[in-house]
Protein backbone atom coordinates (compact mmCIF):
# COMPACT_ATOMS: atom_id res chain seq x y z
CA UNK A 1 0.00 0.00 0.00
CA UNK A 2 2.42 2.60 0.71
CA UNK A 3 4.61 1.93 -2.48
CA UNK A 4 1.12 1.90 -4.41
CA UNK A 5 0.61 5.66 -2.97
CA UNK A 6 3.94 6.43 -3.65
CA UNK A 7 3.72 5.82 -7.21
CA UNK A 8 0.75 7.57 -7.19
CA UNK A 9 2.09 10.69 -5.89
CA UNK A 10 4.98 10.39 -8.39
CA UNK A 11 2.67 10.23 -11.79
CA UNK A 12 0.45 12.88 -9.89
CA UNK A 13 3.54 15.40 -9.74
CA UNK A 14 4.52 14.51 -13.50
CA UNK A 15 1.39 15.32 -14.57
CA UNK A 16 1.34 18.69 -12.90
CA UNK A 17 4.85 19.32 -14.13
CA UNK A 18 3.83 18.13 -18.15
CA UNK A 19 0.75 20.50 -17.70
CA UNK A 20 3.32 23.55 -16.24
CA UNK A 21 5.52 22.40 -19.29
CA UNK A 22 2.69 22.24 -21.92
CA UNK A 23 1.19 26.15 -20.36
CA UNK A 24 4.95 27.29 -20.91
CA UNK A 25 4.93 26.40 -24.36
CA UNK A 26 1.70 27.53 -25.08
CA UNK A 27 2.39 30.71 -23.86
CA UNK A 28 5.81 30.19 -25.76
CA UNK A 29 3.11 30.00 -29.15
CA UNK A 30 1.43 32.69 -28.17
CA UNK A 31 4.27 35.16 -27.93
CA UNK A 32 5.95 33.78 -30.98
CA UNK A 33 2.19 33.94 -33.09
CA UNK A 34 2.48 37.58 -31.92
CA UNK A 35 5.92 38.26 -32.83
CA UNK A 36 5.20 36.46 -36.09
CA UNK A 37 2.09 39.01 -36.49
CA UNK A 38 3.92 41.94 -35.80
CA UNK A 39 6.90 41.36 -38.56
CA UNK A 40 4.08 40.34 -40.65
CA UNK A 41 2.17 44.10 -39.90
CA UNK A 42 5.41 45.62 -40.33
CA UNK A 43 6.41 44.09 -43.32
CA UNK A 44 2.88 45.11 -44.84
CA UNK A 45 3.48 48.33 -43.47
CA UNK A 46 6.85 48.35 -45.36
CA UNK A 47 5.37 47.49 -48.67
CA UNK A 48 2.30 50.01 -48.20
CA UNK A 49 4.46 52.69 -47.60
CA UNK A 50 6.46 51.42 -50.28
CA UNK A 51 3.95 51.34 -53.04
CA UNK A 52 1.94 54.49 -52.08
CA UNK A 53 4.91 56.73 -52.36
CA UNK A 54 4.80 59.30 -55.40
CA UNK A 55 8.80 58.24 -56.03
CA UNK A 56 9.54 55.61 -57.93
CA UNK A 57 11.80 52.86 -56.27
CA UNK A 58 13.46 50.88 -58.70
CA UNK A 59 16.11 48.29 -57.73
CA UNK A 60 18.81 46.73 -60.56
CA UNK A 61 21.29 44.39 -60.40
CA UNK A 62 24.81 44.80 -61.95
CA UNK A 63 23.99 44.01 -65.47
CA UNK A 64 21.28 46.82 -65.50
CA UNK A 65 17.95 44.31 -64.91
CA UNK A 66 15.13 45.53 -63.28
CA UNK A 67 14.65 43.15 -59.73
CA UNK A 68 12.22 45.08 -57.85
CA UNK A 69 9.64 47.98 -58.78
CA UNK A 70 7.16 49.47 -56.63
CA UNK A 71 3.84 50.36 -57.98
CA UNK A 72 4.40 54.45 -58.40
CA UNK A 73 7.26 53.33 -60.74
CA UNK A 74 4.86 50.87 -62.67
CA UNK A 75 2.56 53.99 -62.56
CA UNK A 76 4.93 57.26 -63.59
CA UNK A 77 6.58 54.64 -66.15
CA UNK A 78 3.32 53.23 -67.48
CA UNK A 79 4.53 49.49 -67.50
CA UNK A 80 3.01 46.51 -64.99
CA UNK A 81 5.60 45.29 -62.56
CA UNK A 82 6.05 41.51 -64.29
CA UNK A 83 7.06 44.04 -67.50
CA UNK A 84 9.43 45.98 -65.61
CA UNK A 85 10.68 42.58 -64.33
CA UNK A 86 11.27 41.48 -67.71
CA UNK A 87 13.06 44.53 -68.72
CA UNK A 88 16.65 46.37 -68.73
CA UNK A 89 17.62 50.03 -67.87
CA UNK A 90 18.49 50.34 -71.43
CA UNK A 91 14.77 50.41 -72.43
CA UNK A 92 13.97 53.07 -70.26
CA UNK A 93 16.97 55.27 -70.29
CA UNK A 94 17.77 56.26 -74.12
CA UNK A 95 20.87 58.12 -72.23
CA UNK A 96 22.35 54.70 -71.15
CA UNK A 97 24.38 51.97 -73.40
CA UNK A 98 25.62 48.87 -72.12
CA UNK A 99 29.41 50.48 -72.36
CA UNK A 100 28.01 53.77 -70.43
CA UNK A 101 26.14 51.80 -67.56
CA UNK A 102 29.07 49.82 -66.93
CA UNK A 103 31.06 52.66 -66.26
CA UNK A 104 28.06 54.42 -64.07
CA UNK A 105 27.89 50.89 -62.44
CA UNK A 106 31.66 51.71 -61.12
CA UNK A 107 30.75 54.84 -60.30
CA UNK A 108 28.01 53.56 -58.09
CA UNK A 109 31.03 50.80 -56.33
CA UNK A 110 32.89 54.03 -55.22
CA UNK A 111 30.72 56.57 -54.41
CA UNK A 112 27.82 54.40 -52.68
CA UNK A 113 25.48 57.26 -53.14
CA UNK A 114 25.12 60.18 -54.93
CA UNK A 115 22.03 61.76 -57.22
CA UNK A 116 21.96 62.82 -60.96
CA UNK A 117 19.39 64.37 -63.67
CA UNK A 118 18.70 62.36 -66.95
CA UNK A 119 15.75 61.23 -69.21
CA UNK A 120 13.56 58.49 -69.38
CA UNK A 121 11.53 57.19 -71.19
CA UNK A 122 7.57 56.09 -70.36
CA UNK A 123 6.02 52.72 -72.30
CA UNK A 124 4.08 56.02 -74.24
CA UNK A 125 7.08 56.87 -75.95
CA UNK A 126 6.70 59.97 -73.83
CA UNK A 127 10.41 61.53 -72.57
CA UNK A 128 10.45 63.02 -69.12
CA UNK A 129 13.18 64.66 -66.81
CA UNK A 130 14.03 63.26 -63.57
CA UNK A 131 16.18 62.79 -60.62
CA UNK A 132 18.08 59.85 -59.62
CA UNK A 133 19.23 59.10 -56.35
CA UNK A 134 21.45 55.75 -56.86
CA UNK A 135 22.18 53.57 -53.48
CA UNK A 136 24.30 51.18 -53.78
CA UNK A 137 22.67 48.08 -50.89
CA UNK A 138 24.07 44.18 -50.52
CA UNK A 139 21.31 41.80 -50.11
CA UNK A 140 21.49 38.08 -49.88
CA UNK A 141 25.40 37.88 -51.00
CA UNK A 142 24.61 40.52 -54.20
CA UNK A 143 24.98 44.05 -54.86
CA UNK A 144 22.63 46.30 -55.97
CA UNK A 145 21.93 49.61 -57.16
CA UNK A 146 18.30 51.22 -55.03
CA UNK A 147 17.10 53.82 -57.49
CA UNK A 148 14.71 56.64 -55.92
CA UNK A 149 13.31 58.33 -58.86
CA UNK A 150 11.69 61.97 -59.26
CA UNK A 151 9.70 63.36 -61.81
CA UNK A 152 11.09 66.90 -62.34
CA UNK A 153 8.72 67.89 -65.05
CA UNK A 154 7.46 70.36 -62.83
CA UNK A 155 10.62 71.70 -61.52
CA UNK A 156 11.88 72.14 -64.96
CA UNK A 157 8.88 74.00 -66.09
CA UNK A 158 9.14 76.44 -62.45
CA UNK A 159 13.06 76.65 -63.80
CA UNK A 160 12.03 77.50 -66.97
CA UNK A 161 10.16 80.45 -65.99
CA UNK A 162 12.47 81.94 -63.69
CA UNK A 163 14.91 81.90 -66.50
CA UNK A 164 12.25 83.63 -69.20
CA UNK A 165 11.36 85.56 -66.18
CA UNK A 166 15.40 87.03 -65.54
CA UNK A 167 15.50 87.33 -69.58
CA UNK A 168 12.33 89.37 -69.66
CA UNK A 169 13.71 91.42 -66.87
CA UNK A 170 16.80 92.08 -68.98
CA UNK A 171 14.71 92.86 -71.72
CA UNK A 172 12.61 94.98 -69.93
CA UNK A 173 16.24 96.60 -68.78
CA UNK A 174 17.69 96.96 -72.39
CA UNK A 175 14.81 98.60 -73.21
CA UNK A 176 14.62 101.01 -71.09
CA UNK A 177 18.11 101.92 -71.92
CA UNK A 178 16.89 101.87 -75.43
CA UNK A 179 13.94 104.35 -74.78
CA UNK A 180 15.90 106.96 -73.87
CA UNK A 181 19.02 106.85 -75.89
CA UNK A 182 16.25 107.23 -78.72
CA UNK A 183 14.84 110.32 -76.85
CA UNK A 184 18.18 111.57 -76.06
CA UNK A 185 19.46 111.08 -80.15
CA UNK A 186 16.52 112.09 -81.78
CA UNK A 187 16.34 115.18 -79.55
CA UNK A 188 19.82 116.28 -79.96
CA UNK A 189 20.18 116.90 -83.61
CA UNK A 190 17.18 119.18 -83.55
CA UNK A 191 17.61 120.91 -80.31
CA UNK A 192 21.35 121.80 -81.19
CA UNK A 193 20.61 123.01 -84.41
CA UNK A 194 17.71 125.31 -82.59
CA UNK A 195 20.53 126.18 -79.71
CA UNK A 196 23.06 127.19 -82.70
CA UNK A 197 20.58 129.41 -84.42
CA UNK A 198 19.23 130.83 -81.68
CA UNK A 199 22.58 131.90 -80.54
CA UNK A 200 23.36 133.18 -83.95
CA UNK A 201 20.69 135.28 -84.10
CA UNK A 202 21.26 137.17 -80.79
CA UNK A 203 24.60 137.70 -81.91
CA UNK A 204 23.89 139.66 -84.65
CA UNK A 205 20.63 141.06 -84.31
CA UNK A 206 21.85 144.39 -83.94
CA UNK A 207 22.99 144.19 -87.20
CA UNK A 208 19.80 143.13 -88.91
CA UNK A 209 17.10 145.50 -90.77
CA UNK A 210 13.73 144.59 -89.67
CA UNK A 211 12.56 142.58 -92.21
CA UNK A 212 15.50 140.49 -91.73
CA UNK A 213 14.94 139.99 -88.16
CA UNK A 214 10.99 139.16 -88.89
CA UNK A 215 12.19 136.79 -91.10
CA UNK A 216 14.70 134.91 -88.48
CA UNK A 217 12.27 134.83 -86.16
CA UNK A 218 10.18 133.36 -88.21
CA UNK A 219 12.56 130.64 -88.67
CA UNK A 220 13.20 130.59 -85.19
CA UNK A 221 9.14 129.99 -84.11
CA UNK A 222 8.77 127.62 -86.83
CA UNK A 223 11.75 125.62 -85.48
CA UNK A 224 10.27 125.70 -82.01
CA UNK A 225 7.12 124.21 -83.65
CA UNK A 226 8.78 121.49 -84.66
CA UNK A 227 10.37 120.92 -81.92
CA UNK A 228 7.60 121.04 -79.54
CA UNK A 229 5.79 118.27 -82.33
CA UNK A 230 8.87 115.88 -82.44
CA UNK A 231 8.83 115.73 -78.34
CA UNK A 232 4.65 115.32 -78.57
CA UNK A 233 4.97 112.73 -80.82
CA UNK A 234 8.32 110.98 -78.69
CA UNK A 235 6.14 111.07 -75.40
CA UNK A 236 3.11 110.26 -76.67
CA UNK A 237 4.54 107.02 -78.55
CA UNK A 238 6.45 106.32 -74.74
CA UNK A 239 2.95 106.54 -73.21
CA UNK A 240 1.79 103.55 -75.53
CA UNK A 241 4.81 100.93 -75.43
CA UNK A 242 4.72 100.43 -71.58
CA UNK A 243 7.70 99.19 -71.37
CA UNK A 244 8.54 97.60 -74.26
CA UNK A 245 9.67 99.05 -78.51
CA UNK A 246 6.42 97.25 -80.36
CA UNK A 247 6.19 96.33 -83.68
CA UNK A 248 2.60 98.46 -84.84
CA UNK A 249 2.09 98.46 -88.54
CA UNK A 250 0.22 101.27 -90.17
CA UNK A 251 -0.66 102.14 -93.53
CA UNK A 252 1.75 105.27 -94.51
CA UNK A 253 1.92 107.96 -97.00
CA UNK A 254 5.77 108.01 -96.93
CA UNK A 255 6.30 110.87 -98.85
CA UNK A 256 4.91 113.04 -96.59
CA UNK A 257 6.62 111.11 -93.55
CA UNK A 258 9.92 111.98 -95.43
CA UNK A 259 8.75 115.89 -95.71
CA UNK A 260 7.75 116.38 -92.39
CA UNK A 261 10.81 114.72 -91.01
CA UNK A 262 13.04 117.25 -93.64
CA UNK A 263 11.03 119.82 -91.81
CA UNK A 264 12.57 119.11 -88.64
CA UNK A 265 16.03 120.13 -89.71
CA UNK A 266 14.93 123.29 -91.69
CA UNK A 267 17.69 125.60 -89.61
CA UNK A 268 20.90 122.96 -89.86
CA UNK A 269 19.62 123.04 -93.74
CA UNK A 270 19.72 126.95 -93.98
CA UNK A 271 22.69 127.05 -92.00
CA UNK A 272 25.12 125.08 -94.86
CA UNK A 273 22.53 125.98 -97.73
CA UNK A 274 21.79 122.88 -98.35
CA UNK A 275 19.28 121.42 -100.96
CA UNK A 276 17.40 118.00 -99.85
CA UNK A 277 15.49 116.79 -102.67
CA UNK A 278 12.24 114.38 -101.74
CA UNK A 279 12.65 112.35 -104.33
CA UNK A 280 9.85 109.53 -102.93
CA UNK A 281 6.43 109.47 -105.50
CA UNK A 282 3.84 111.56 -103.72
CA UNK A 283 1.31 108.54 -103.96
CA UNK A 284 3.54 106.14 -102.43
CA UNK A 285 2.21 104.16 -99.72
CA UNK A 286 3.62 100.99 -96.89
CA UNK A 287 2.38 99.18 -94.09
CA UNK A 288 5.20 99.96 -91.49
CA UNK A 289 5.27 101.01 -87.77
CA UNK A 290 5.34 104.92 -88.37
CA UNK A 291 7.22 105.90 -85.35
CA UNK A 292 9.91 103.58 -86.42
CA UNK A 293 9.97 104.76 -90.07
CA UNK A 294 10.02 107.87 -88.97
CA UNK A 295 12.77 107.27 -86.62
CA UNK A 296 14.99 105.27 -89.53
CA UNK A 297 14.60 108.23 -91.84
CA UNK A 298 15.64 111.07 -89.16
CA UNK A 299 18.66 109.76 -88.43
CA UNK A 300 19.73 109.32 -91.85
CA UNK A 301 18.67 112.82 -93.05
CA UNK A 302 20.55 113.61 -89.97
CA UNK A 303 23.54 111.86 -90.68
CA UNK A 304 23.44 113.37 -94.19
CA UNK A 305 23.12 117.01 -93.36
CA UNK A 306 25.62 116.21 -90.55
CA UNK A 307 28.48 115.26 -93.08
CA UNK A 308 27.57 117.21 -95.74
CA UNK A 309 29.41 120.48 -97.13
CA UNK A 310 27.95 123.88 -97.73
CA UNK A 311 25.64 123.57 -101.32
CA UNK A 312 25.35 120.03 -101.51
CA UNK A 313 22.96 118.24 -102.45
CA UNK A 314 20.57 115.55 -100.16
CA UNK A 315 18.45 112.93 -102.16
CA UNK A 316 15.89 110.91 -100.46
CA UNK A 317 14.24 107.87 -102.62
CA UNK A 318 13.24 104.54 -103.95
CA UNK A 319 13.98 101.80 -106.27
CA UNK A 320 12.37 98.81 -106.74
CA UNK A 321 15.42 97.10 -108.53
CA UNK A 322 18.52 97.86 -106.30
CA UNK A 323 18.34 95.41 -103.29
CA UNK A 324 21.35 94.22 -101.74
CA UNK A 325 21.05 90.33 -101.97
CA UNK A 326 18.28 89.83 -104.67
CA UNK A 327 17.99 91.88 -107.97
CA UNK A 328 14.83 90.23 -108.76
CA UNK A 329 12.93 90.87 -106.06
CA UNK A 330 9.95 93.12 -106.02
CA UNK A 331 10.83 94.82 -102.71
CA UNK A 332 10.90 98.52 -102.62
CA UNK A 333 14.51 99.66 -101.96
CA UNK A 334 14.82 103.21 -99.70
CA UNK A 335 17.88 105.20 -100.18
CA UNK A 336 19.22 108.48 -98.16
CA UNK A 337 22.25 109.77 -100.80
CA UNK A 338 24.41 113.12 -99.75
CA UNK A 339 27.09 114.17 -101.33
CA UNK A 340 29.58 114.68 -98.50
CA UNK A 341 32.76 113.32 -97.02
CA UNK A 342 32.37 110.12 -97.27
CA UNK A 343 34.22 107.36 -95.34
CA UNK A 344 36.63 104.94 -94.77
CA UNK A 345 36.34 101.21 -95.08
CA UNK A 346 36.95 100.68 -91.77
CA UNK A 347 34.57 103.50 -90.75
CA UNK A 348 32.08 101.15 -92.71
CA UNK A 349 32.73 98.08 -90.80
CA UNK A 350 32.24 99.21 -87.37
CA UNK A 351 28.91 101.51 -88.53
CA UNK A 352 26.24 98.97 -87.18
CA UNK A 353 28.65 97.75 -83.79
CA UNK A 354 27.82 98.30 -80.35
CA UNK A 355 31.16 97.45 -79.23
CA UNK A 356 32.43 100.11 -81.57
CA UNK A 357 30.08 102.81 -81.16
CA UNK A 358 32.00 105.76 -82.58
CA UNK A 359 30.50 109.01 -84.01
CA UNK A 360 32.78 111.29 -86.36
CA UNK A 361 32.76 115.23 -85.89
CA UNK A 362 30.66 116.37 -88.96
CA UNK A 363 31.72 119.13 -91.54
CA UNK A 364 30.26 122.16 -89.05
CA UNK A 365 31.86 120.34 -85.97
CA UNK A 366 28.53 118.83 -84.96
CA UNK A 367 28.84 115.84 -82.52
CA UNK A 368 26.51 112.89 -81.79
CA UNK A 369 26.07 109.80 -80.16
CA UNK A 370 27.01 106.85 -82.85
CA UNK A 371 23.79 104.88 -81.74
CA UNK A 372 21.61 106.58 -84.51
CA UNK A 373 22.32 103.92 -87.18
CA UNK A 374 22.49 100.99 -84.32
CA UNK A 375 18.43 102.34 -83.84
CA UNK A 376 17.91 102.44 -87.60
CA UNK A 377 18.84 98.64 -88.07
CA UNK A 378 17.51 97.61 -85.03
CA UNK A 379 14.35 98.91 -86.42
CA UNK A 380 14.68 97.81 -90.15
CA UNK A 381 15.33 93.99 -89.18
CA UNK A 382 12.14 94.51 -86.55
CA UNK A 383 10.43 95.19 -90.48
CA UNK A 384 11.88 92.04 -91.83
CA UNK A 385 14.52 94.25 -93.68
CA UNK A 386 18.08 94.76 -94.19
CA UNK A 387 20.15 98.09 -93.87
CA UNK A 388 24.05 98.29 -95.92
CA UNK A 389 25.60 101.51 -97.30
CA UNK A 390 28.33 102.41 -100.11
CA UNK A 391 30.48 105.31 -99.88
CA UNK A 392 34.15 106.50 -100.57
CA UNK A 393 36.12 108.96 -98.89
CA UNK A 394 35.40 112.36 -100.47
CA UNK A 395 32.58 110.71 -102.61
CA UNK A 396 29.90 111.10 -100.63
CA UNK A 397 27.98 108.43 -98.98
CA UNK A 398 24.69 106.56 -99.88
CA UNK A 399 22.08 104.63 -97.27
CA UNK A 400 19.93 101.66 -98.54
CA UNK A 401 17.53 99.54 -96.54
CA UNK A 402 14.61 97.57 -97.50
CA UNK A 403 11.52 96.50 -95.30
CA UNK A 404 10.78 93.30 -96.47
CA UNK A 405 7.24 92.66 -97.68
CA UNK A 406 5.84 95.27 -96.17
CA UNK A 407 5.89 98.03 -98.80
CA UNK A 408 2.47 98.14 -100.92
Amino acid sequence: MPTSQKSYEVLLAEIQKLEQENQTLKQSQISQNNHQTKISDLLHFTQFSIDTISDSILWLDEHGKYVFVNNAACINFGYSKEEFLSMTMFQVDPLFTKEIWDAHWQDILERKSFTLETINKRKDGKSIPIEVTVNLVEYDGKKYNCAIARDITEHKLNESKLKQAALRLSELNATKDKFFSIIAHDLRGPLGSHREFTKSLSEKISLLSEEDRFFNLQILNESSEKLYSLMENLLHWASTQNGMITFQPVLISLYELVNKTIDLFSLAIHKKNLSLKNQIPKTFQLIADSFMIETIFRNLISNAIKYSNQNQTIEIGCNPFHLKNDTNSKNHCFYVKDEGIGMTKDQINSLFRLDQKVSTPGTAKEIGTGLGLILSKDFIEQHGGNIWVESGLREGTTFYFDLGQHTI
